[in-house]
């Protein structure tokens, strides 16, 4: 009967506990370790109350919070299990099985983001003919990483501020339609590969035909695009998002609105 040797490096670990994991594109996640094995790492990250199963191949080093490196360069140094540190020249080969044939896993990292959009209206409501003359649309809007996030499904908590505007080709000096806007809203999507689909829903203070406050509403979808794919180097942090709106807002007498389409370049952090 052959005799295993388990060489357990510390007895005072707990299960979990606090660790780093980075990936191979520069980012990150902390969170709980529960697990480490040749094939994944299962981590609760912070501000979530599941685990995520971590392919390996995604992974460029794990650290623990107290300094241990579990993984360098892709390389497991060694095993988690049961809140004990275990080499694994000393498991059995057998204990842990890996296929050979799977799919890349994209696991979703909550983080700040922050994008500059520019629009143009294509198509506006009946009530416009006062106010013919279109403008650019600009907007500036901040991602958080509240909200939920479970496989490649996401919603997050979004803050936007937009500037609209509308004259009249007659009389460009003259009473206008728009101004500065702040709105507030939800983004739920999700992933296909490394691409993303979104949609946008807001509520907020908007000006209306008589430069008044005004409530008002827009929804919209995006396809987002990472330009670390298309240029081969997954570090580069920009996207480009290709955007659909339809906004409403109240003005002196009911309501308007209209449909713009634009683009929009956005920076993670």
């Amino acid at each position: 009967m052959k005799i295993l040797f388990t060489f357990i490096l510390t007895s005072s670990l707990l299960f979990p506990i606090g660790s780093i994991v980075i990936f191979n594109d520069g980012t990150k996640i902390e969170g709980e370790l529960s697990s480490v094995d040749e094939s994944s790492i299962s981590i609760t990250p912070f501000g979530l109350t599941f685990p995520e199963q971590i392919r390996m191949e995604n992974v460029d080093s794990l650290k623990l919070s107290n300094g241990k490196v579990i993984v360098a360069n892709n390389n497991v140094m060694f095993f988690y299990q049961n809140g004990e540190l275990i080499e694994p020249k000393t498991t059995v080969n057998n204990i842990i099985n890996v296929e050979d044939d799977y799919e890349v896993e994209y696991v979703l990292v909550p983080n700040w983001s922050i994008n500059l959009y520019t629009g143009f209206p294509i198509l506006k409501a009946s009530s416009f003919k006062t106010f013919d003359k279109s403008n650019f649309l600009f907007g500036l809007s901040i991602g958080s990483p509240f909200g939920i996030f479970a496989g490649d499904f996401f919603m997050n908590v979004i803050a936007e501020f937009v500037y609209y505007n509308f004259q009249q080709k007659r009389n460009l000096d003259g009473q206008n339609f728009g101004g500065p806007a702040f709105q507030l809203g939800v983004s739920p999507g999700f992933f296909i590969g490394q691409a993303s689909i979104s949609l946008t829903a807001c509520t907020g203070v908007y000006q209306n035909d008589k430069s008044e406050l005004t409530s008002g509403f827009i929804a919209g979808g995006s396809l987002d695009i990472p330009m670390g794919a298309l240029l081969d180097d997954e570090d580069f942090p920009i996207e480009v998002r290709i955007t659909g709106r339809t906004n409403i807002i109240s003005k002196d007498e009911g309501v308007t609105g209209w449909i713009d389409g634009g683009v929009s370049i956005g920076y993670e952090f």
